[in-house]
């Protein structure tokens, strides 16, 4: 039976690439016992949203703005698995723009390997040996989903769901579906035509749902950063803590 002693000292001692061989593990099912979970205070957000929403340029401007705060940030980013090769892109980390020498990023990629609700069945694991690696934010990026494909929600303090002003029609399941479990909606490219009626739109089905009375709707354009720092702040006036899967 191989012994993780020496790849767990080297995680303690925080080697990247020992963490990078402990999420292949991870990803395999045969990772080691994760060490002090009760001690993780890291924030976790979920993006999720449509495909094309622009989750993966959200994702880039929030790295971009975290950092010039000072805080640390790992990315776990699902891709979906093909059904004809059964392989996965893993594309993500080419659409997000961050600096690939920044040690203070961490981008990791999983394929859902057919596994339903938009994300990677290996994801709260993969988030919770993120945390005890220290990062002070973890931000989990979903595959294009549908209003059934939430099952990123107990993995995360804080849901964002994306939409945009082109969503047309497809914001019916959204408002149906997702708008009820998120925390913060997000109209991204709002500084297209439409915007405006979109977030009307939201607005006015949060109106009709009691349970959604919490949920906040926001513009941000994030390919420019505009409306970033705001969704931050919005991100961050709630609880924050990983509780270990």
């Amino acid at each position: 039976m191989t012994s993780h002693a020496p790849l767990i000292e080297r995680f303690n001692a925080h080697d990247r690439r020992a963490l990078a061989k402990i999420l292949s593990l991870v990803e395999s099912g045969t990772a080691p016992p994760l060490p002090n979970p009760e001690n993780q205070r890291t924030r976790v957000v979920g993006l999720t949203g449509s495909g094309g929403a622009g989750k993966s340029t959200l994702v880039g401007a929030l790295v971009d703005h975290l950092r010039r705060q000072g805080l640390t940030v790992a990315v776990l980013a699902s891709d979906p698995q093909s059904p004809v090769t059964g392989g996965a892109l893993l594309g993500d980390r080419i659409r997000v723009r961050f600096d690939p020498a920044d040690e203070g990023v961490y981008f990791r990629s999983l394929s859902t390997r057919g596994a339903a609700g938009g994300i990677s069945a290996a994801t709260g694991a993969a988030r919770d040996w993120l945390a005890a690696f220290g990062f002070d934010v973890i931000l989990i990026e979903t595959v294009g989903v549908g209003q059934d494909q939430i099952a990123v929600r107990p993995l995360v303090d804080t849901l964002v769901l994306l939409v945009t002003p082109n969503t047309g029609d497809e914001v019916q399941w959204e408002k149906a579906g997702l708008i009820e479990v998120a925390d913060l909606v997000v109209v991204n490219k709002s500084d297209l035509p439409g915007a405006d009626r979109v977030r009307q739109q939201l607005q006015s089905a949060l109106s009709l749902s009691p349970q959604s009375q919490r949920v906040k709707v926001l513009n941000v354009t994030a390919s420019t950063g505009q409306g970033v720092p705001e969704l931050w702040q919005a991100i961050g006036d709630r609880p924050a803590g990983v509780v270990p899967s």
